[in-house]
Protein backbone atom coordinates (compact mmCIF):
# COMPACT_ATOMS: atom_id res chain seq x y z
CA UNK A 1 0.00 0.00 0.00
CA UNK A 2 1.23 3.90 -1.04
CA UNK A 3 2.29 5.99 1.52
CA UNK A 4 1.02 9.32 1.38
CA UNK A 5 2.54 12.38 3.31
CA UNK A 6 0.63 15.51 3.96
CA UNK A 7 1.39 19.01 6.23
CA UNK A 8 0.67 18.29 10.26
CA UNK A 9 -2.33 20.16 11.45
CA UNK A 10 0.62 21.26 14.48
CA UNK A 11 2.66 22.86 11.81
CA UNK A 12 -0.04 25.07 10.48
CA UNK A 13 -1.63 25.93 14.22
CA UNK A 14 1.77 26.44 15.34
CA UNK A 15 2.62 29.05 12.34
CA UNK A 16 -0.81 30.52 12.61
CA UNK A 17 -0.12 31.59 16.33
CA UNK A 18 3.34 33.01 15.15
CA UNK A 19 2.24 35.01 12.85
CA UNK A 20 -0.61 36.42 14.97
CA UNK A 21 2.17 36.89 17.68
CA UNK A 22 4.57 38.88 15.82
CA UNK A 23 2.29 40.57 13.76
CA UNK A 24 0.87 41.37 17.34
CA UNK A 25 4.24 42.44 18.80
CA UNK A 26 4.94 44.25 15.60
CA UNK A 27 1.54 46.65 16.21
CA UNK A 28 2.57 47.34 19.39
CA UNK A 29 5.72 48.42 18.67
CA UNK A 30 4.40 50.87 16.08
CA UNK A 31 1.67 52.13 18.19
CA UNK A 32 4.31 52.43 21.22
CA UNK A 33 6.80 54.33 18.90
CA UNK A 34 4.62 56.43 17.10
CA UNK A 35 2.00 57.32 19.68
CA UNK A 36 2.99 56.42 23.27
CA UNK A 37 5.97 57.82 23.14
CA UNK A 38 5.54 60.90 21.79
CA UNK A 39 2.45 61.65 24.01
CA UNK A 40 4.63 60.23 27.13
CA UNK A 41 7.56 63.35 26.06
CA UNK A 42 4.73 65.87 25.25
CA UNK A 43 3.01 64.94 28.49
CA UNK A 44 6.27 65.71 30.79
CA UNK A 45 7.25 68.98 28.18
CA UNK A 46 3.29 69.99 28.88
CA UNK A 47 3.94 69.62 33.30
CA UNK A 48 7.11 71.26 32.81
CA UNK A 49 5.92 74.24 31.37
CA UNK A 50 2.70 74.65 33.17
CA UNK A 51 4.74 73.91 36.36
CA UNK A 52 7.54 77.00 36.04
CA UNK A 53 4.39 79.33 34.58
CA UNK A 54 2.62 78.58 37.65
CA UNK A 55 5.58 79.22 40.32
CA UNK A 56 6.42 82.21 38.44
CA UNK A 57 2.75 83.54 39.21
CA UNK A 58 2.71 81.97 42.87
CA UNK A 59 6.14 83.90 43.60
CA UNK A 60 4.61 87.26 42.82
CA UNK A 61 1.45 86.73 44.43
CA UNK A 62 3.78 85.80 47.59
CA UNK A 63 6.16 88.14 46.96
CA UNK A 64 3.30 91.33 46.69
CA UNK A 65 1.35 89.73 49.69
CA UNK A 66 4.07 89.55 51.96
CA UNK A 67 5.32 93.43 50.79
CA UNK A 68 1.92 94.66 52.14
CA UNK A 69 1.68 92.78 55.27
CA UNK A 70 5.18 94.77 55.94
CA UNK A 71 3.77 97.72 55.28
CA UNK A 72 0.99 97.90 57.58
CA UNK A 73 3.15 95.80 60.21
CA UNK A 74 1.45 92.20 60.10
CA UNK A 75 4.30 90.57 58.71
CA UNK A 76 5.33 87.69 61.35
CA UNK A 77 9.04 86.78 61.35
CA UNK A 78 8.82 83.86 59.40
CA UNK A 79 6.76 86.00 56.45
CA UNK A 80 9.52 88.42 57.55
CA UNK A 81 12.39 85.36 56.82
CA UNK A 82 10.67 84.30 53.70
CA UNK A 83 10.75 88.03 51.79
CA UNK A 84 14.58 88.55 52.81
CA UNK A 85 14.96 85.12 51.18
CA UNK A 86 13.11 86.52 48.00
CA UNK A 87 15.04 89.51 47.75
CA UNK A 88 18.36 87.83 47.92
CA UNK A 89 17.15 85.60 45.57
CA UNK A 90 16.48 88.62 42.97
CA UNK A 91 19.64 90.21 43.55
CA UNK A 92 21.46 87.38 43.07
CA UNK A 93 19.22 87.10 39.86
CA UNK A 94 20.20 90.53 38.70
CA UNK A 95 16.45 91.74 38.68
CA UNK A 96 16.36 95.82 38.71
CA UNK A 97 13.41 95.27 41.35
CA UNK A 98 10.72 93.23 42.30
CA UNK A 99 8.23 92.13 39.18
CA UNK A 100 5.05 93.67 39.41
CA UNK A 101 2.19 92.22 40.92
CA UNK A 102 -0.54 89.40 39.99
CA UNK A 103 -3.67 91.29 37.50
CA UNK A 104 -7.16 90.05 37.61
CA UNK A 105 -6.01 87.79 34.51
CA UNK A 106 -3.18 86.71 35.89
CA UNK A 107 -4.64 85.52 39.27
CA UNK A 108 -7.70 83.65 37.15
CA UNK A 109 -4.55 81.91 35.05
CA UNK A 110 -2.98 80.73 38.37
CA UNK A 111 -6.24 78.67 39.44
CA UNK A 112 -6.65 77.49 35.96
CA UNK A 113 -3.10 76.20 36.19
CA UNK A 114 -3.84 74.67 39.57
CA UNK A 115 -6.33 72.84 38.16
CA UNK A 116 -5.00 71.99 35.38
CA UNK A 117 -2.06 70.54 37.20
CA UNK A 118 -4.34 68.56 39.72
CA UNK A 119 -6.90 66.78 37.15
CA UNK A 120 -4.85 66.01 34.28
CA UNK A 121 -1.77 65.34 36.73
CA UNK A 122 -2.38 64.35 39.84
CA UNK A 123 -0.12 66.92 41.21
CA UNK A 124 2.82 64.52 39.76
CA UNK A 125 5.34 64.73 37.46
CA UNK A 126 4.74 62.34 34.49
CA UNK A 127 7.59 60.06 33.91
CA UNK A 128 9.49 60.26 30.86
CA UNK A 129 10.32 57.50 28.51
CA UNK A 130 13.27 55.39 28.77
CA UNK A 131 15.92 56.17 26.97
CA UNK A 132 16.14 52.97 25.30
CA UNK A 133 12.06 52.24 24.98
CA UNK A 134 12.41 54.14 21.16
CA UNK A 135 15.04 51.64 19.63
CA UNK A 136 13.86 48.44 20.94
CA UNK A 137 9.93 49.53 19.83
CA UNK A 138 10.79 50.28 16.53
CA UNK A 139 13.49 48.19 15.74
CA UNK A 140 13.04 44.95 17.96
CA UNK A 141 8.96 44.83 17.56
CA UNK A 142 7.95 46.88 15.29
CA UNK A 143 10.82 45.76 12.88
CA UNK A 144 12.45 42.18 13.93
CA UNK A 145 8.76 41.04 15.04
CA UNK A 146 6.28 42.54 12.44
CA UNK A 147 8.20 43.46 9.28
CA UNK A 148 11.16 40.22 9.25
CA UNK A 149 8.57 37.93 11.26
CA UNK A 150 5.27 37.77 10.20
CA UNK A 151 6.21 37.44 6.33
CA UNK A 152 8.69 34.56 7.51
CA UNK A 153 6.00 32.73 8.81
CA UNK A 154 3.66 33.30 6.04
CA UNK A 155 6.33 31.91 3.68
CA UNK A 156 6.51 29.25 5.89
CA UNK A 157 3.02 28.00 5.41
CA UNK A 158 3.11 29.32 1.60
CA UNK A 159 5.75 27.38 0.66
CA UNK A 160 4.44 24.16 2.22
CA UNK A 161 1.24 24.70 -0.24
CA UNK A 162 0.82 21.10 -1.95
CA UNK A 163 3.91 19.46 -1.14
CA UNK A 164 3.83 15.74 -1.05
CA UNK A 165 6.25 13.09 -0.93
CA UNK A 166 4.35 9.43 -1.79
CA UNK A 167 6.05 5.77 -2.11
CA UNK A 168 4.75 3.66 -4.09
CA UNK A 169 4.02 0.05 -3.82
CA UNK A 170 7.08 -0.69 -5.95
CA UNK A 171 9.30 1.34 -3.90
CA UNK A 172 9.49 4.26 -6.29
CA UNK A 173 9.21 7.90 -4.58
CA UNK A 174 7.18 10.84 -5.69
CA UNK A 175 9.05 14.06 -3.98
CA UNK A 176 8.13 18.09 -5.04
CA UNK A 177 11.86 17.47 -6.69
CA UNK A 178 11.08 14.75 -8.79
CA UNK A 179 9.86 11.26 -9.28
CA UNK A 180 11.90 8.58 -8.74
CA UNK A 181 12.10 4.57 -9.42
CA UNK A 182 12.87 1.84 -6.35
CA UNK A 183 16.18 0.98 -8.16
CA UNK A 184 17.57 4.53 -8.36
CA UNK A 185 17.25 5.21 -4.38
CA UNK A 186 20.56 4.69 -3.13
CA UNK A 187 20.79 5.13 0.48
CA UNK A 188 18.86 6.68 3.34
CA UNK A 189 21.19 9.00 5.86
CA UNK A 190 19.72 8.26 9.63
CA UNK A 191 22.10 10.09 11.24
CA UNK A 192 20.11 13.14 12.73
CA UNK A 193 16.89 10.97 12.57
CA UNK A 194 16.55 10.43 16.81
CA UNK A 195 17.60 14.27 17.32
CA UNK A 196 16.00 16.35 14.72
CA UNK A 197 13.20 13.67 13.11
CA UNK A 198 14.64 14.65 9.75
CA UNK A 199 16.27 11.71 7.33
CA UNK A 200 18.35 12.55 3.61
CA UNK A 201 17.35 10.02 1.11
CA UNK A 202 20.35 9.90 -1.68
CA UNK A 203 19.12 9.09 -5.24
CA UNK A 204 21.01 8.73 -8.42
CA UNK A 205 21.57 11.79 -10.76
CA UNK A 206 21.13 13.66 -7.71
CA UNK A 207 23.59 16.02 -5.97
CA UNK A 208 22.00 17.48 -3.12
CA UNK A 209 19.61 14.26 -1.31
CA UNK A 210 16.04 14.51 -0.27
CA UNK A 211 15.17 15.87 2.80
CA UNK A 212 12.27 14.06 5.24
CA UNK A 213 11.08 16.20 7.38
CA UNK A 214 8.70 14.56 10.21
CA UNK A 215 8.35 17.51 12.33
CA UNK A 216 6.20 19.43 9.49
CA UNK A 217 4.63 16.45 7.00
CA UNK A 218 2.58 13.20 8.79
CA UNK A 219 3.36 9.83 7.28
CA UNK A 220 7.35 10.92 7.19
CA UNK A 221 8.38 8.58 9.44
CA UNK A 222 6.45 5.55 7.18
CA UNK A 223 8.50 6.59 4.24
CA UNK A 224 11.33 6.26 6.27
CA UNK A 225 10.48 3.46 8.14
CA UNK A 226 10.22 1.54 5.02
CA UNK A 227 13.36 3.07 2.96
CA UNK A 228 15.74 2.76 6.18
CA UNK A 229 14.69 -1.08 6.91
CA UNK A 230 15.09 -1.41 2.96
CA UNK A 231 18.60 -0.34 3.17
CA UNK A 232 19.61 -1.19 6.83
CA UNK A 233 17.28 -4.01 8.33
CA UNK A 234 19.65 -4.73 10.89
CA UNK A 235 19.24 -1.14 12.13
CA UNK A 236 16.13 0.11 11.36
CA UNK A 237 12.72 -0.84 11.71
CA UNK A 238 9.77 0.01 9.30
CA UNK A 239 8.38 2.57 11.77
CA UNK A 240 11.97 4.50 11.71
CA UNK A 241 12.63 3.05 15.31
CA UNK A 242 16.21 1.66 15.73
CA UNK A 243 16.63 -1.93 16.67
CA UNK A 244 18.79 -2.63 19.89
CA UNK A 245 21.76 -5.00 20.04
CA UNK A 246 20.00 -6.29 23.17
CA UNK A 247 16.34 -6.79 21.99
CA UNK A 248 15.84 -10.88 21.41
CA UNK A 249 15.97 -12.44 18.05
CA UNK A 250 13.02 -14.43 17.27
CA UNK A 251 13.50 -18.32 16.46
CA UNK A 252 12.30 -19.50 13.62
CA UNK A 253 9.03 -21.25 13.37
CA UNK A 254 10.75 -25.00 11.72
CA UNK A 255 13.08 -24.99 14.61
CA UNK A 256 13.64 -26.52 17.93
CA UNK A 257 11.38 -24.86 20.51
CA UNK A 258 13.46 -25.88 23.60
CA UNK A 259 17.10 -27.62 23.56
CA UNK A 260 15.58 -29.41 26.85
CA UNK A 261 15.33 -33.08 27.14
CA UNK A 262 18.52 -33.41 24.26
CA UNK A 263 20.75 -36.17 25.35
CA UNK A 264 23.49 -33.56 26.38
CA UNK A 265 21.96 -32.81 29.27
CA UNK A 266 21.18 -35.03 32.62
CA UNK A 267 17.84 -36.51 33.33
CA UNK A 268 15.97 -36.54 36.46
CA UNK A 269 16.50 -40.98 36.52
CA UNK A 270 20.61 -40.46 35.35
CA UNK A 271 23.33 -39.20 38.17
CA UNK A 272 25.64 -36.32 37.56
CA UNK A 273 29.16 -37.37 37.09
CA UNK A 274 29.78 -35.08 40.36
CA UNK A 275 27.09 -38.14 41.57
CA UNK A 276 28.91 -40.69 40.01
CA UNK A 277 32.40 -39.64 41.61
CA UNK A 278 31.12 -39.79 44.99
Amino acid sequence: MAIQTSIKRSFILWNVLYIVLCGGLGAWGAYDYWVTIPAQEEAVATYEELNVRRAELEMRGVLWTLLAKKTDGTITETESATLEEMRVAMQEANLPGPPPPLTDEEKQEYKTLKKTIEVDFENTAPEPPASYDGWVNFWVYFVGTGILGTPWFVWKLWSRRGMSWRLEEDGSLVTPEGSFAADQITDIDMSIWMKKSIARVGVESQIEPIVLDDYEYENVYLIVGALAHRFHPDAWTDEAKPIKDDEPVEDDEDGPEDDAGTGDDPTPNEPTEKQADG
